[in-house]
């Protein structure tokens, strides 16, 4: 195994030597890194800091890993911060959470531990290794060195370390993560990474568009085997979900969800969940153009699932194991496909309209009116949209009562055909609701 590499002076003013970059590489290997410091902000910094006081002070050995590494040496913000301890984790997460007065969570199956504190949060663990005694399952740890827990990780971009006591100067990087980050390259840690752990898929896929970078020849050909060979069958519908929604985070799902189609990658998940034109739509014209966040999952689930059958769409909801707030998307947009034959006539009534539509969650609406092939689909739900389907009759349940309309059906009945005629404007008042009423009593009395 490589050594790692050394040559920055703390603190964290990095000046990185001896890696041969290409002369047009976005990391000059004689460029000085920007401060560790000034890239993290808030609580984060503070908890960077009281963690290294803790680590110099007891000479533990701790390294910041992984994605906060690699955001660093590319110039990005540090939003996350992880840990790895050459030793007892959940024992310093403690100390850490006192020192802060935070909240310490530990997870003693993995030896790892998260302390947050004002809305800040950082992971630690302990360094391991991993077995994976059946591909696709969670693995078994046993405690290691950093060099074995940099070698369990997904590519080598995410296996760098930098230490924070005082004792270990330079960049930990025996995979060459660094090389690749210059080079734009995702590349596994080795050959059977795929069939290991299949959610790396989706994760090489995030960060191949994320970071517009390229999969290497051999990482591209493992993950064609892995899709040929069908390894996301080994992976439980929530661990697949939860990639999904990782995706649907991306400030570009687009072209995340471009990349897995064309990679075969979704469509390995139900047949003909691949189809990546109408994901294509909705960013062009209908999505919020910030970066992607938890309240937007929806919209892309949508998009996703509009060309599929019904009976795909309820593959989908079954293979993903989802909750109801999914399953309700999927539904509601495989349903509007379905309906589109309908939504097609030019002289639908308002109330013809709402009846159609009743039940279908509007923000799902809104996605089939920006992506469908027919305008006068679109028509149709943008008139929904703009509030006709919003109206209601002046009179409730009890007014009609009052009025003489027995409880049961009828009063169901009527109720419904007051809604269609304030739709329509047959009825555009309250004082025309009361004579309609009174009228339908008197013909049911005589």
């Amino acid at each position: 195994m490589v050594p790692p590499q050394r040559g920055y002076q703390r603190p964290y003013a990095i000046i990185f030597c001896a890696m041969n970059p290409s002369a047009d590489a976005p990391l000059s290997s004689s460029a000085t890194q920007p401060a560790i410091e000034g890239l993290i902000g808030g609580g984060l910094l503070v908890l960077f800091n009281v963690l290294r006081e803790l680590a110099e002070s007891q000479a533990l050995p701790v390294y910041l890993v992984g994605g906060p590494v690699r955001d660093w040496l590319m110039g990005w913000e540090i939003r996350d911060l992880d840990f790895v301890v050459e030793g007892d984790a959940p024992y310093l997460a403690r100390a850490l959470a006192q020192r802060v007065n935070g909240r310490v969570i530990v997870h003693n199956r993995f030896g790892t531990a998260t302390v947050e504190m004002e809305g800040a949060q950082v992971d630690l663990v302990t360094a391991r290794k991993e077995v994976y005694p059946v591909p696709g399952v969670l693995p078994v740890v046993e405690p290691s060195s950093l060099q074995d827990d940099l070698a369990r990780r997904d590519f080598t971009i995410n296996a760098m370390a930098l230490p924070l006591d005082g004792d270990v100067e330079g960049l930990v990087d025996p995979l060459g993560g660094r090389q690749d980050l210059i080079d734009g390259l995702v590349r596994t840690i080795h050959p059977q990474s795929f069939k290991d752990d299949p959610t790396r898929l989706f994760r090489a896929v995030r960060y191949e568009q994320r970071l517009d970078f390229t999969l290497d020849r051999e990482t591209l050909s493992q993950f064609s085997a892995a899709v040929e060979g069908r390894n996301c069958d080994a992976v439980t519908g929530d661990r697949l979900r939860h990639e999904l929604g990782l995706v649907f985070r991306e400030r570009r799902p687009e072209k995340v969800l471009g990349r897995a189609a064309e990679l075969g990658l979704l469509s390995s998940i139900v047949a003909g969940l691949g189809q990546g034109e109408w994901v294509k739509r909705w960013a062009e014209g209908g999505r919020n153009k910030g970066k992607g966040s938890a309240e937007e999952w929806g919209p892309w689930l949508a998009a996703l699932a509009y060309p599929l059958s019904q009976a795909d769409g309820e593959a989908l909801v079954r293979r993903l194991n989802m909750p109801r707030a999914w399953a309700n998307i999927v539904r509601c947009s495989t349903g509007l496909r379905w309906l589109e034959p309908g939504l097609e006539q030019a002289d639908l009534s308002p109330s013809a309209l709402a009846r159609l539509l009743a039940g279908q969650e509007k923000g799902t609406i809104e996605v089939v009116a920006k992506i469908t092939d027919s305008p006068a689909v679109a028509r149709n739900l943008n008139r929904f949209l703009e509030g006709e389907s919003d109206t209601r009759p002046a009179l409730k349940g009890d007014d009609l009562l009052e009025m003489g309309v027995p409880q049961g059906p009828t009063l169901g009945r009527m109720l419904a055909e007051l809604r269609d005629m304030r739709l329509d404007r047959k009825i555009n008042s309250e004082e025309e609701e009361r004579l309609w009423v009174k009228g339908m009593v008197t013909s049911q009395e005589g």
